[in-house]
């Protein structure tokens, strides 16, 4: 009777390590595939931030840039008004100097200056300008605000799956033992103890990976 119920407790085992050593590598190798996702992620956030400091100073110095030139713009006018018979060729300055500026800043200066130089019309002031002097540096931040989410994600998966890897190492464990055991209600306890083990950190390992 002992002898028939040792045999089954030796196929058991043996079915269980086979399982467990199956599973143990299935989880080994994912977790470093996330591993490898989160660092990939990481990188590009990296990069990303980088790119976005030196697309945001840029900006900022085109700004400055523009901000000076419409400053010299305006007093040009002040110019045209104090003396008219240079109004032709202070007109082509303002022009050439507009004209070096952001895009549209020149057709802006001109809607301006026909509204008589309205507040809610200044050309530094419009969204439309805005938009186009910031919008790359806004979007490399939030792509690199992304990819940070996207590597903390992948790395508490490969975190996770390597908690399940640590179940499966004391399943198997437990599982060595008890085939080496001679008494078999001592083995037959541990290979039990090894499949609650088992079963627990698959289903831990299965909420994970889906």
């Amino acid at each position: 009777m002992a002898a028939s119920i040792r045999g089954v407790i030796e196929l058991v085992t043996a079915i269980l390590l086979g399982l467990v050593s199956v599973t143990t590598a299935l989880g080994a190798y994912q977790a470093s595939v996330w591993a490898l996702e989160a660092d990939d992620y990481r990188q590009v956030a990296v990069q990303m931030r980088d790119r976005n400091l030196t697309e945001l100073l840029t900006a900022q110095l085109i700004f400055k840039q523009d901000g000076a030139k419409l400053t010299r713009a305006f007093t040009l006018e002040s110019e045209a008004v104090l003396y008219p018979e240079r109004a032709d060729d202070i007109a082509q300055e303002q022009q050439a100097l507009l004209s070096s500026a952001s895009p549209g800043f020149y057709e802006q200066w001109v809607l301006w200056r026909d509204a008589d130089f309205a507040e809610e019309l200044t050309p530094l002031l419009q969204p439309e300008y805005e938009t186009q002097l910031f919008s790359q540096p806004h979007s490399l931040q939030y792509s690199s605000f992304v990819a940070n989410q996207l590597a903390d994600a992948a790395g508490v998966k490969s975190a996770q799956v390597a908690v399940a890897s640590v179940v499966f190492a004391i399943a198997l464990l437990l599982l060595g033992v008890a085939g080496v055991n001679a008494s078999w209600k001592v083995a037959a306890t541990l290979a039990g103890s090894a499949a609650l083990a088992y079963v627990g950190g698959l289903l831990f390992l299965l909420i994970t990976v889906f």
